[in-house]
């Protein structure tokens, strides 16, 4: 059983033998969070260690702006990591073709950098963990994150427009150039799918649910899974209209509901649910100050396989 520990801390003094590593401490980080998950890898002992930076933007209405939202550390990245950790079986692609990980709208990274901290434990597994985001300044704090943890994991960080991912309307005309099977950057690239797509809190307006799943469809190839959580669909707008978006495209959709709420009274003896809470707080959310006090949905969703 995994946990995950989160630890705040203030901005470290960060030496590296890294020429990139400079970088780290440029553009306005604003706060340094340490997250530590015991390790079920070869020495048990010790926890693996991840490294976030939070940024800051020059938006004086950064709370406003949709663009904006990867600089925030929201709780249901934290509620994410915290399944990944507990569930091997989907990190690690027991279920799934070979494959790749993404994570879809990543903002600072932590299921992203989770996963590949997972991942750079469990012997032999050589997967690539993508990470894309739309908003070039919080691609540069990925950037920095990945180089702070300093993963052997092969890695990349990409942009990705959700309407790029379209068919009609907006983006159209570079989805309709795309070739089958593909997902397309925000420099027209394509790129191939992934056996596990990971996402939190991506669904926020009413249209969300209709470009999240054209995006998942996209990105995710036949046989794999994606993992969408976010906040309950009584404090955002296209959470109740997803399962129907995804399910239009020949997906299926498991949902369940009140996640936060199945944790408790459950691991209290290893101390993860008491970990899991500290987390959540950590990450802005506190349910009895009613600071983001919602419970969370999870969308697990499969791309039937139908090619030959």
């Amino acid at each position: 059983l995994h946990s995950i520990i989160i630890i705040n801390c203030a901005i470290c003094n960060m030496n590296s033998s890294n020429p990139d590593a400079k970088d780290l401490t440029d553009g306005g980080v604003v706060g340094h969070l340490t997250f530590s998950i015991p390790s079920d890898g070869i020495n048990k002992s010790t926890p693996l260690k991840i490294r976030l930076n939070l940024a800051a933007t020059d938006d004086e209405n950064q709370g406003e702006n949709e663009t904006n939202t990867g600089f925030v550390m929201w709780p249901s990245a934290v509620m994410l990591s915290h399944h990944l950790a507990k569930n091997p079986r989907i990190w690690r692609g027991d279920d799934t073709p070979n494959g790749d990980v993404m994570e879809l709208g990543a903002g600072c990274g932590l299921a992203g950098l989770t996963a590949a901290a997972l991942l750079q434990n469990d012997a032999g597994n050589d997967d690539k963990v993508t990470f894309t985001d739309y908003n070039p300044s919080v691609l540069k704090n990925l950037r920095r994150n990945i180089l702070l943890n300093e993963f052997d994991v092969d890695h990349e960080v990409l942009g990705l427009d959700w309407f790029d991912q379209q068919s009609g309307g907006d983006g159209g005309e570079v989805a309709s150039e795309r070739e089958e099977n593909t997902w397309v950057d925000m420099e027209g690239n394509s790129h191939g799918q992934f056996r596990l797509v990971l996402g939190a809190d991506l669904i926020v307006c009413s249209n969300d649910a209709d470009l999240v799943a054209t995006t998942v469809d996209s990105s995710l190839m036949e046989g794999g899974i994606a993992v969408i959580l976010g906040a309950s669909a009584d404090v955002r707008f296209g959470v109740s209209d997803f399962p129907d978006a995804c399910r239009s495209l020949g997906l299926t959709v498991r949902v369940d509901e009140n996640i936060l709420e199945a944790y408790e009274g459950t691991g209290e003896e290893d101390g993860s649910q008491k970990q899991l809470v500290d987390g959540l707080e950590l990450g802005g959310y506190n349910q009895r100050a009613c600071t983001y006090g919602h419970d969370f949905t999870m969308f697990t969703i499969n791309k039937p396989i139908t090619s030959s």
